[in-house]
């Protein structure tokens, strides 16, 4: 098996060159086997560091196109069997090569995910875990949430998208991230749903280790609101498409009852994210896009 690595970049410079430095580290052949994907949708990282790093394959937009389509791009153009898939702001702390491909050996895994940890070398994410509560899904993303062992190998409920590898023909069989979810957040969960409704596992890796940092470029472009509710669109996106059928009818109530909610309290974000998702739902089905 041959390894590459995918990274969708925007706008900072900086930041996705602390990435390739880690990677000149921990894995320096790996760098000649790298796609990024420039999505800042003027060419800004392009022209700041095509001659740092003449070797790597450079894809331009023209315009911006969000993380799921850019992570897609990058992933497909990316002509290896495995491919890391890496934020701009992630950074490898150590050499992952040999663990990922005696990880996938196991033909029936479809993706690993990495630990990663913050500045100060503490814990952040491991093993997810996905719940269902009255038919609406949750991600436990804190670290006493997550899966107990934070040292071990195990299952996970999906592959963080910013920082985990997948075995390029069975990502590119489901069409990689669905656009439903653009610009950002559930479409690695989402993808991870349909690879195990598939058969295919997803594992967790704690050897495999890097340092996320928190000033990522969804964070740093966009207004708390905006995230906001673009993450409850989604969510309920996610719960309309992946909500086990024993708990369709309990889905419908919660769905009902947070709408409701968010009525009388006059929360706008959440008002807006429902009918959002209910247009862009309906437009999606519409068109037959739907994954």
């Amino acid at each position: 098996m041959t390894l590459g690595v995918a990274i969708p970049a925007y706008q900072d410079s900086a930041r996705l060159r602390r990435c390739l430095n880690s990677i000149e580290e921990y894995a320096p052949d790996l760098i000649s086997h790298t796609v990024i994907v420039d999505d800042s949708g003027d060419g800004k990282v392009w022209k700041d560091l095509k001659h740092h790093y003449p070797q790597v394959k450079w894809i331009v937009h023209e315009e911006n196109k969000g993380f799921g389509a850019s992570a897609t791009e990058s992933v497909l153009a990316c002509e290896h069997d495995i491919v890391m898939l890496l934020n701009d702001d992630v950074q490898l702390l150590n050499d992952p090569r040999t663990l990922l491909l005696s990880c996938f050996e196991d033909e029936s895994l479809f993706a690993v995910s990495f630990r990663s940890e913050d500045s100060a070398g503490r814990f952040r994410e491991g093993a997810k875990r996905l719940v269902w509560k009255l038919g609406f899904p949750r991600v436990l993303h804190n670290p006493g949430d997550q899966q107990k062992r934070k040292d071990l190998e195990q299952e996970s409920s999906y592959a963080v998208g910013g920082h985990c590898a997948f075995r390029r023909i069975r990502f590119a069989e489901l069409g990689g991230f669905d656009r439903l979810f653009d610009p950002f957040y559930w479409e690695d969960v989402d993808l991870s749903s349909r690879a195990r409704a598939s058969g295919w596992r997803i594992l967790y890796q704690p050897g495999c280790r890097v340092r996320h940092e928190e000033s990522g470029a969804i964070k740093s472009t966009h207004k708390s609101e905006e995230i906001r509710k673009l993450t409850m669109r989604n969510r309920i996106l996610f719960a309309r498409r992946h909500c086990p059928k024993s708990l369709r009818s309990q889905l419908g109530f919660s769905i009902a009852l947070r709408r409701s909610m968010a009525l009388l309290r006059g929360n706008r974000i959440l008002l807006a994210a429902f009918r959002e998702a209910d247009n862009r739902w309906e437009e999606y089905k519409a068109t037959g896009n739907l994954k």
